[in-house]
């Protein structure tokens, strides 16, 4: 990592910081930080080199469609709850078979145990 990434990374920390503290605004946040990633761009209009993340194949258990919106240009409830929707379908998927054999087999174990101790 270059010095210059360094210090663009130290300056989206520290207006991340600010906007999580609540010092900032969105719409102030969104711009400070759009101007701080301008400075990624070199002079000749290319981006440099990014590292994406890339998720492994052991993330989720059924994959998910990704669903474009289109970028809501103010703050509403209904972008809030774009947002929400979004965030909740990118999580890890439950592999719920596992869960809930242990579930039944707990059940079954209760039963056991109160008609041993309390059957005739």
């Amino acid at each position: 990592m270059t010095e210059r990434e360094r210090a663009i990374n130290k300056d989206l920390r520290v207006l991340d910081d600010a906007h999580r503290l609540g010092r900032l605004t969105r719409a102030e946040y969104r711009a400070r930080r759009r101007r701080v990633l301008q400075s990624l761009y070199d002079g000749n209009g290319v981006v440099t080199a990014r590292k994406t993340l890339v998720p492994g194949s052991g993330f989720t258990t059924t994959p998910h469609a990704r669903q474009t919106h289109a970028t809501p240009t103010s703050d509403t409830p209904m972008a809030s709850g774009r947002a929400l929707t979004t965030l909740l379908s990118m999580r890890p998927g439950i592999a719920w078979k596992p869960l809930l054999a242990i579930l039944v087999g707990a059940v079954v174990l209760i039963l056991l145990a109160y008609w041993l101790l309390h059957g005739k």
